[in-house]
């Protein structure tokens, strides 16, 4: 297996969009860079890449593949050599589309006994009349 240099897992984080966290103020951190992405599904990946020259070897390449990158080597390898961001299938945003209630509302709905399950998709006036409704029963 073809393991990377620091040099390639930079470039790596380069075509995939990660960005680089600067270091703590008034310190300086010199053995590693900390890189992170933020994947649409809202989770955070991290990883550090060394500053010295060496190289990975090939059960920490596995493991930082699969618990930091969540790509697989080839991806890898095609994102270094090629410039070409992987695809991440299955990431999908957990956000409902349209716009939100307001949190005024959404709060008086669920203490009105409306279930939280019914909230997505409800427009603003369509949530005001189920207001109306639960109020009306009580």
């Amino acid at each position: 297996m073809r393991v990377p240099r620091p040099s390639d897992l930079r470039r790596f984080c380069v075509v995939d969009g990660w960005e680089r966290v600067a270091d703590s103020p008034g310190r300086r951190v010199s053995k590693h860079e900390v890189w992170t992405k933020r994947l649409p599904d809202g989770r955070a990946l991290r990883t550090a890449i060394p500053t010295g020259r060496g190289s990975y070897g090939v059960p920490l390449f596995a493991r930082l593949l699969n618990s930091q990158l969540h790509v697989t080597a080839t991806q890898f390898w095609r994102a270094v050599d090629q410039g070409e961001p992987p695809q991440r299938p299955g990431v999908q945003s957990p956000r409902p589309q349209g716009t939100p209630l307001p949190f005024a509302l959404a709060e008086r709905l669920l203490a009105a006994g409306l279930p939280q399950s019914e909230l997505a998709g409800l427009s603003e006036a369509d949530a005001e009349r189920r207001m109306e409704e639960l109020e009306g029963r009580q």
